[in-house]
């Protein structure tokens, strides 16, 4: 017998917001550091150069490598997550990602450009290791109907973490000495975010997910926790349905190769391919090259940063405001239009580039604002929670390793390349690519319960149903 969460939607089932909040957003520290690792050499690496004593000749080359470092890193953090989940529990993995991250930003204290090379590696893993963990941690101790909420504050957290490496990179000098000692503050930034999870996890919110609980036979403390999320009336029908969530999952055999089979593949194919046109659609390469896109329009040094800053303030704010917006309407219209709108405005910023005219710069700056808007109202947030949603946890390490890969391409290509119009045309195509493909593949996770998403992707039974599994979805409900 099934267990259903939506015949009560009128009256709320979980204890307390706040509780939950603290939670959702203690985890989500690890993508506040994603987001200032993502950010910060976009205003820092004309002063790391200088100070580690770069060549011009070989800057190019540095550029790339140091910036691809990330996403190069998160494809093998990304892979790693699922197994680790299996050894240390879910909090646990959590941490050691934290530790890693704490080894990384040491590094940097070195002032040898290849160990530095080295350390935004292993920051990458620790990135790789919080954009596969932290949504899937969420996803399981979220109550139904706050799922679309906490599912956003990754998006939230990791805009706030480029805010933060962009306001930071506001007092850079233009022309640096050597001895610059604020770098130093810079660079060591990310220590205060990985120390205050870990002390946070270990002191306030010290337990895992109900799911682990069950998964690891202790029973009991899924009911500790449980009675500490929901009103007492509501905790034995979400225990019900954590161990039918666990018995779909035993059947199913999350290996990775368990992944590519006949029940996982459909949804495998869906999520991976929604990763693939997020990265394709530019945000990577938009927000670590921002400066010197802004350098290219002809501003000076300040105004590029504060600009810089500004369009990030404006990704940032997007965010918030969608807390609401995936409240109120379903996954698939935020992602069919919101992808439109976002190939649009990237589409302009392509034919601004191609013009090349100094009067309309300002054009330019308007531009990057409504795409970075769009793009968070829509393919930033909403991926990231429906492949949460939809997939397994080495399902959704698989989907963000494709993610990582493509930014690793995308953020290595870019410093070689002066026409910057081809990039942004290609990016757009994509976006427009990515609106048709949900009109026509994706289905709706909104107001679904758990069980209901795990079987939503699952082939039928020929004898249950005649129809081809899979059929285009050719509405959009609003």
């Amino acid at each position: 017998m099934e267990v259903q969460l939506n015949s009560r939607s009128d009256e709320q089932d979980y204890n307390s917001f706040n509780y939950i909040l603290a939670i959702v957003i203690t985890v989500n520290l690890g993508v506040l550091y994603f987001g200032y690792q993502l950010g910060v050499m976009s205003l820092a690496q004309n002063t790391v150069f200088i100070v580690f004593d770069v060549n011009h000749t070989e800057q190019n080359f540095y550029s790339s490598i140091i910036d691809s470092a990330i996403p190069f890193g998160a494809i093998f953090g990304a892979l790693l997550s699922g197994k680790i989940q299996d050894f240390v529990s879910r909090k646990n993995s959590l941490i050691l990602a934290d530790i890693l991250g704490i080894v990384s930003t040491l590094l940097c204290l070195f002032k040898d450009i290849n160990l530095f090379a080295i350390a935004r590696f292993i920051a990458g893993l620790v990135t790789g290791l919080n954009t596969s963990l932290v949504p899937k941690f969420i996803q399981e101790i979220s109550p139904l109907s706050l799922v679309g909420v906490t599912g956003i504050f990754f998006t939230i957290s990791l805009n706030l973490g480029i805010v933060l490496a962009n306001l930071n990179g506001q007092f850079f000098d233009e022309f640096p000495n050597p001895e610059n000692i604020y770098w130093y503050y810079v660079i060591l930034f990310p220590l205060l975010i990985t120390i205050t999870r870990i002390s946070i996890l270990q002191i306030f919110f010290n337990h895992e997910t109900p799911f682990y609980y069950i998964i690891n036979n202790q029973n009991e403390k899924c009911l500790i926790l449980l009675k500490k999320i929901y009103k007492p009336q509501y905790v034995d029908e979400n225990y019900q349905q954590v161990w039918q969530l666990v018995e779909n999952a035993n059947k199913i055999q999350e290996s990775y190769l368990d992944m590519f089979n006949k029940k996982n593949r459909w949804r495998l194919f869906i999520g991976c391919t929604l990763q693939f046109f997020q990265q394709f659609s530019g945000i990577n390469a938009v927000t670590m090259y921002l400066s010197q896109i802004y350098e290219k329009e002809k501003y000076s040094f300040k105004a590029a940063n504060l600009l810089t800053l500004l369009s990030s303030t404006a990704f940032f704010s997007a965010a918030l405001v969608n807390t609401s917006i995936v409240q109120k309407y379903t996954r698939r219209a935020i992602l069919i239009i919101g992808s439109a709108f976002t190939g649009l405005f990237i589409l302009s910023l392509a034919i601004l580039s191609k013009i090349d005219n100094k009067n309309i710069t300002y054009l330019t700056v308007i531009c990057i604002d409504c795409y970075y808007i769009a793009f968070n109202f829509s393919l930033g947030p909403i991926i990231w929670l429906y492949c949460s949603e939809i997939l397994p946890q080495k399902g959704f390490s698989i989907a963000t390793t494709v993610n990582q890969v493509c930014g690793t391409i995308i953020v290595m290509v870019l410093p070689y390349f002066d026409n910057l119009w081809i990039l942004f045309l290609f990016y757009s195509t994509m976006c427009f690519l990515c609106s048709i493909f949900t009109y026509l593949l994706v289905q709706e996770t909104k107001d679904k319960s758990k069980l209901e998403i795990q079987k939503l992707y699952q082939p039928k039974e020929p004898e249950q149903n005649n129809n081809p599994p899979y059929q285009p979805i050719l509405s959009i409900k609003f």
